[in-house]
């Protein structure tokens, strides 16, 4: 089914891979070591957290897609579990593991969330999230905090300056 004329998603999309796309809406955060998803999300009313939605021929969970599409994991019809060094955070689409539905229960119970980012961060994740502030990497000392490489997969979409002393 072709896009209709003046259909300017579409028009974005021409060309690249389902891979380009997704790590267009990704970010990088070294502190964590965490891909974190800045796409389209789920509304997350009540209870329910805030999920990243990806667009591929169907609507999939951006965590979900990144576990079956980059990761490899057999997904059918499993959850998939956010397992992020920093505690769980459903807008992580790198640190997945497929699991039981009791085994995520559990996982749900006694790692409810990160809970030791300090409330600065959590709420420059929020605006990021809701697009009322636009992500931007910033300068930061190495040795202040513990310092992740970016997944493979990732390196060849990151934006490049021309630097020596780039540690990636």
């Amino acid at each position: 089914m072709a896009a209709r004329p003046g259909n300017s998603y579409a028009a974005g999309r021409k060309g690249k891979t389902p891979l380009q796309r997704f790590a267009e809406k990704c970010a990088f955060d070294p502190y964590t070591g965490c891909v974190m998803w800045i796409g389209g999300t789920t509304s997350g009313h009540g209870k329910n957290a805030r999920y990243g939605t990806f667009w591929d021929g169907k609507r999939w969970f951006a965590h979900r897609w990144s576990a079956f599409h980059i990761h490899g994991l057999d997904i059918n019809g499993l959850p998939v579990g956010h397992c992020c060094p920093a505690g769980p955070h459903t807008l992580c689409v790198e640190h997945l593991a497929g699991m039981t539905y009791a085994e995520n229960n559990e996982m749900i119970k006694t790692n409810p969330g990160r809970c030791d980012q300090d409330l600065a961060t959590k709420q420059y994740w929020l605006l990021v999230e809701k697009g009322v502030e636009r992500y931007e990497e910033v300068e930061r000392a190495l040795s202040d905090v513990p310092f992740f490489d970016p997944p493979q997969w990732l390196r060849p979409f990151l934006i490049r300056e021309a630097t020596d002393d780039c540690p990636f």
